[in-house]
């Protein structure tokens, strides 16, 4: 027991010795997948939605396991905005809106970082991402004066038979890029939405999103 207890002790201690912030951002392309079943019918498209994204993570080594392996829990705020097109027939819904989408991300990654040399490294992660919706506006300009909905309440005008959109949204991500020189990060990544965001039992829309991101450590 107490030899267990010292080597539980000393790879804490490497876990911390190791742990290093990094801040990140990005581009971001987001694509829906919507479809709406009626009558027997099925009616889909696709939404294409564009934005940034900001935040951290704490990189805490696991060289203790295995060298280069990592365990990089974080936070970032995504802004997403574009028009909502994805169904255009039969009066669904509203195709004239003006999506503007903000949520808090909370991805928690498994990381490998493969030296090539001192001053350059590759580096791969996978893991998941629970987002939690924090703004989703829908603006309709085809009326006068604007109309603003806000999509996690029920809209039956503008949504139709789409219902409100969830809170919450699970993803599961993976990704591949460079660090340069020990501080700089450049990286792409693809998380994979895993969960149906529209409330209504006749709707379906999930999402996935490409991310071209940057880094720094500190």
């Amino acid at each position: 027991m107490k030899k267990f207890i010292l080597i539980a002790v000393a790879l804490l201690m490497g876990i911390q010795a190791n742990a290093q912030l990094i801040f990140n951002g990005g581009y971001l392309h987001a694509t829906e997948q919507t479809s709406i079943s009626e009558a027997g019918n099925t009616v889909s498209g696709t939404d294409l939605l564009d934005g940034l994204y900001a935040g951290a993570k704490y990189r805490f080594g696991l060289d203790g396991i295995t060298e280069g392996l990592s365990i990089a829990p974080g936070a970032n705020l995504s802004f997403l905005f574009g028009r909502h097109n994805a169904i255009d027939s039969k009066d669904l819904v509203d195709d004239k809106a003006f999506l503007n989408q903000i949520a808090l991300n909370v991805p928690v990654h498994v990381q490998y970082l493969f030296e090539i040399t001192p001053d350059f490294k590759l580096e791969a992660w996978a893991g998941p991402t629970m987002q939690i919706g924090l703004y989703d506006r829908a603006i309709d300009n085809g009326e006068n004066p604007t109309l603003i909905y806000n999509n996690f309440k029920e809209t039956p005008r503008l949504m139709g038979k789409l219902g409100a959109r969830s809170l919450f949204n699970l993803y599961l991500g993976l990704g591949a890029g460079v660090e340069i020189s020990e501080l700089v990060h450049v990286n792409v990544g693809y998380d994979f939405g895993l969960l149906n965001i529209s409330t209504d039992p006749n709707a379906k829309v999930t999402r996935g999103l490409l991310r071209i991101g940057f880094g720094y450590n500190f």
